[in-house]
């Protein structure tokens, strides 16, 4: 499906879609979905953790509605914390994985730190998926990682390698967690990025960074380069 999409998409002109944290509220997410499908995205980006327990009946619920609220669009799903490990390798996708169009000089990679780990399996994943990269590269995972502005439900281990590994790699533009229910913007390794985790999980109760509202993120890629637009669901 990406691939048709790709044929018909503007090699220096398209949209995707991240959002993260959709469960425990069906309606905010249908929100988000359609909301999402009206760009009409190359693809949506969902940053994890789409249930609550992980199990099959959650699951089975969440295809549906993807399926129903954003038909003909793809959609990319990292594993969260919430995720049942055998459930979503079964019906959802490998918890690491990269995806490419080259006719658009596209690349996204996805780890798997839902333990609040990057492991040196998902480390040596992404520097070998970075040695192939196109110039309009991105970097999903669930968990944020610790930085001067991000404290607290964040990752520690494997987050300054992460880290060294952005800053040498060109070709990264943007990297997007979730987990915090909440947006948030900041830097990290040189590069923007964002924490997405507001498409239907309780919003935080408090928080020193970010912004307490239900959203989206839409990335906008121009002649390889990538500019982003938080859109609050209303």
């Amino acid at each position: 499906m990406l691939e048709q999409k790709a044929l018909q998409t503007a090699p220096d002109d398209y949209r995707f879609v991240v959002m993260g944290d959709s469960r425990s509220n069906d309606a905010i997410f249908i929100k988000a979905l359609r909301r999402a499908a009206g760009f009409r995205p190359l693809f949506i980006l969902h940053g994890g953790d789409y249930s609550t327990e992980g199990g099959e009946e959650e699951t089975a619920n969440f295809l549906s509605l993807l399926e129903r609220n954003a038909p003909g669009t793809p959609v990319f799903v990292v594993p969260g914390n919430h995720e049942n490990p055998d459930v979503f390798e079964k019906e959802i996708g490998p918890p690491r994985f990269a995806f490419s169009m080259p006719r658009l000089g596209l690349k996204v990679i996805a780890l798997d730190n839902s333990q609040k780990v990057l492991a040196p399996v998902d480390l040596d994943y992404l520097k070998k998926e970075l040695a192939s990269a196109p110039g309009a590269t991105f970097v999903a995972m669930h968990i944020p990682p610790e930085t001067k502005r991000w404290r607290g439900h964040t990752f520690t281990r494997g987050a300054a390698e992460l880290e060294r590994i952005v800053a040498a790699g060109p070709a990264v533009q943007g990297l997007f967690f979730a987990h915090s229910h909440l947006y948030d913007a900041d830097v990290f390794g040189g590069v923007p990025a964002f924490i997405s985790g507001g498409a239907g999980a309780p919003l935080v109760w408090f928080s020193r960074y970010g912004e307490r509202v239900n959203h989206i993120i839409v990335v906008h890629v121009q002649k390889g380069r990538a500019s982003y637009q938080m859109v609050q669901l209303k």
